[in-house]
């Protein structure tokens, strides 16, 4: 079997030179095959295998050649395309590694996800997007109210907070329909990982921008303060839409509000980012004398 491996974690198994300006924590897979799905901002979606998964290179192995390099490390993940016979596929894979794995899929069965418990901590089923009307829009292949339950029998399944699921900022929703699908995610003992949109060339979405950085920063912000309960969403102040105030709860947040959220041990150095260019989510430990400047980017009134 074929699996294709991030150029990051190609470097830290030591199957390639590269230098890195950050080391990653966790070992990223990306299983083959054209995936059916088509997601509008995905570069999977196309009708031929690519090599890209945003804006990372993912080359192929054979896992029996690397499988004896994922045993002992911190986390394994495996990102799932969608075509037929992905179960089998997985399973096979998580059956062979010893060390804790992340799967990120879409929406298996009870069944399938009982299996998968069995060898795996942490599964995420992403929604990728905040509202219904923009799932339906760039993700048309799956249905909304399917993923919402899935994720709901996943925390049954694995536990509150192993129950992962990703969203992207700047698809075109408001901050205020952001807090409030995080604040549901939180509610059914899932946790929402941010990603920030990247447009990728070739994609039905390649000329859209990126967010805005202070855009970000108030949604990291709210995640944050969502997650320690320590604010609800009728409590944070909104204008059309924009955070504009936490009545001062931002000064609470504490430097890891900045960095990468998902499973544990997971950094994705520079997934969303170009070194030396906007930092969205930090794969680094950040210093608390940045805590001031990382607040004032959200631009609160």
């Amino acid at each position: 079997m074929d699996i294709r491996v991030s150029c990051g974690s190609e470097a830290k198994l030591g199957l390639r030179k590269l230098r890195t300006m950050v080391s990653t924590e966790t070992i990223y897979l990306l299983t083959r095959g054209i995936c059916h799905a088509s997601c509008k901002f995905c570069s999977q979606s196309g009708t031929c295998e690519s090599e890209k998964l945003s804006r990372i290179n993912w080359n192929v192995w054979d896992f029996e050649k690397i499988v004896p390099m994922l045993n002992g490390q911190k986390r394994v993940c495996i990102q799932c395309l969608n075509y037929p016979g992905i179960f089998d596929d997985l399973i096979e894979m998580v059956k062979r590694i010893k060390s804790p794995i992340s799967v990120s899929a879409q929406p298996f069965s009870l069944e399938e996800m009982h299996d998968l418990s069995k060898h795996v901590d942490r599964i995420s089923i992403s929604l990728d997007c905040f509202t219904r009307d923009l799932f339906n829009c760039y993700k048309s292949y799956y249905d909304w109210d399917l993923h919402w339950t899935r994720l709901k029998k996943a925390v049954e399944i694995f536990g509150k907070d192993h129950v992962i699921s990703h969203v992207i900022v700047g698809l075109g929703e408001t901050e205020q329909e952001a807090v409030e699908t995080m604040y549901d995610l939180f509610n059914i003992g899932a946790t929402p990982s941010l990603f920030a949109f990247t447009p990728i060339k070739g994609t039905y979405l390649e000329s859209m921008r990126s967010p805005d950085l202070g855009q970000y920063r108030r949604i990291q912000i709210a995640r944050y303060l969502l997650s320690k309960k320590m604010i609800e969403p009728s409590e944070i102040c909104y204008r059309d839409g924009r955070i504009i105030s936490f009545g001062g709860l931002e000064n609470e947040v504490k430097t890891h509000t900045f960095q990468t959220w998902g499973c544990p041990n997971c950094n994705r150095p520079y997934y969303n980012e170009i070194p030396g260019k906007t930092i969205y989510n930090y794969p680094y430990n950040i210093f608390e004398e940045m805590l001031p400047g990382l607040i004032s980017e959200a631009k609160l009134e």
